[in-house]
């Protein structure tokens, strides 16, 4: 059961469940979200790329697109338009935020028009876009924040409980694909399933094993970044989750950063959790739905609930594997997801976690308990082959290969004697 003790806080703990019941799809309907992030570097020095280029290139691109500018007051933080979105990351990382697709190949046309001009409008500035897990040279001490205030007041926050936080928001790239889903119960059992599984993609798709110009000893160090970014909003929902209830106790159990008034940023830095607001509400300010959805965006779990499932826990990768990433995961939605439940019927949330770590140090060479990595995600693979219609089984192929050969995506980068940014860059490009 939801957490209240006030006719005030059930009215509103009503309307945060209606946000997410209101969500619900028709199976036939569900759609694919691309959010698709990616490294910017100056292709002389391979440093990342300064701000005010990426503003050029957003500018620039919205001006042949006939897109809208967005800002954060003065700065430009990137542009809108056909239901689709670019915009800049805390370390400047390029994404593209593409609408829902049904359909793969609709994902691979739009998203290829949209990333073919900012590449080729990017090469004008002289920068390019890698598609890596990480920047590959510099380090968040030299990544200027971009001059958003959600990033400035996270950067100030996050360190305090997450070594690398910092690393996180300036130096990751990754890539996130939304799901939609039919009902409370096909939610949670997508859910349930999308955690289980998650070390093992995280492994799969581990593709940041060099930073600061030189190898590291983790195949995805972005992966380990998050990791370390914070207990209190990172590793919310490993526990038992039953309902829509149980995450949203979860949601209101995490420290608040701020909420906003009138374009006005309210700072709590922690002060208060999301049902203490609630409760008592903050100087004089009563919480609301808007503020909830504002809350739960700073939350950050691998898979995280909103209007659609987002699934959060891969590195950056080349557009083919991208598409494959998107294919594995329809195939699996696709299956019958009680088979997947059976086979972590002994694990708990924390073996989850350790396996997690595990994944961002060796990638798919792991062994935990009874899984051999590399077997459950060629398993993973023929899951999700067997269940891709006809003319959408060619979009896995790519990654498919990979996992049958047992290896990751970092494999191919360390076997072929990539030892710093440079020699990283080089492979990328072929």
């Amino acid at each position: 059961m939801l957490n209240y003790q006030t006719k005030k806080s059930l009215n509103i703990l009503e309307e945060i469940k209606d946000y997410y019941t209101s969500s619900f799809k028709p199976k036939h309907d569900f759609k694919y979200g691309l959010e698709y992030e990616r490294i910017p570097i100056d292709i002389q020095s391979l440093k990342n790329a300064d701000y005010k280029k990426m503003q050029q290139i957003i500018e620039t691109f919205a001006q042949i697109k006939g897109w809208g500018i967005l800002y954060d007051g003065k700065t430009v933080i990137g542009a809108i338009g056909e239901n689709s979105s670019i915009s800049l990351e805390p370390g400047c990382q390029f994404e593209l935020s593409l609408e829902a697709k049904a359909q793969l190949a609709q994902i691979e046309k739009s998203a290829k028009e949209i990333l073919s001009l900012a590449d080729r409008i990017a090469k004008f500035y002289n920068i390019e876009f890698l598609p890596i897990g990480i920047t590959p040279k510099s380090t968040y001490q030299n990544i200027e924040i971009l001059n958003k205030q959600r990033y400035i007041i996270m950067a100030k926050y996050l360190p305090k409980f997450g070594k690398f936080a910092p690393s996180m928001m300036r130096e990751t790239a990754g890539v996130q694909l939304n799901v939609d889903y039919e009902s409370e119960d096909d939610a949670i059992l997508k859910i349930k399933v999308l955690n289980y599984i998650s070390p093992f993609l995280t492994a799969f798709f581990a593709n940041s094993p060099i930073r600061n110009d030189k190898i590291t000893n983790y195949k995805s160090f972005r992966a380990l970044a998050w990791k370390y970014t914070g207990d209190d909003r990172c590793k919310i929902f490993y526990g038992n989750v039953e309902s829509f209830d149980d995450y949203i106790n979860a949601i209101l159990k995490t420290p608040m950063l701020f909420f906003e008034r009138e374009g006005k940023k309210i700072i709590l830095n922690g002060k208060i959790n999301f049902f203490d607001f609630i409760k008592n509400g903050y100087e004089g300010y009563s919480a609301t739905l808007e503020d909830y959805m504002l809350h739960s965006s700073l939350c950050f779990p691998d898979i995280r609930l909103k209007k659609c499932i987002e699934i959060r826990n891969h590195d950056s990768q080349n557009f083919k594997i991208t598409l494959a990433l998107c294919a594995l995961y329809k195939g699996i939605l696709n299956s019958n997801l009680d088979n997947i439940v059976k086979d972590f019927v002994d694990i708990t949330p924390d073996e989850i976690d350790k396996m997690g770590f595990l994944a961002a140090k060796h990638g798919s060479d792991f062994n935990y308990d009874k899984f051999c990595a590399k077997e459950y995600i060629e398993k993973l693979f023929d899951i999700a082959y067997r269940n891709l219609s006809e003319e959408e089984k060619s979009y896995l192929t790519p990654a498919y290969e990979i996992a049958k050969n047992k290896k990751c995506m970092a494999d191919l980068i360390l076997e072929n004697k990539v030892n710093n940014s440079s020699s990283l860059v080089e492979f990328l490009r072929r």
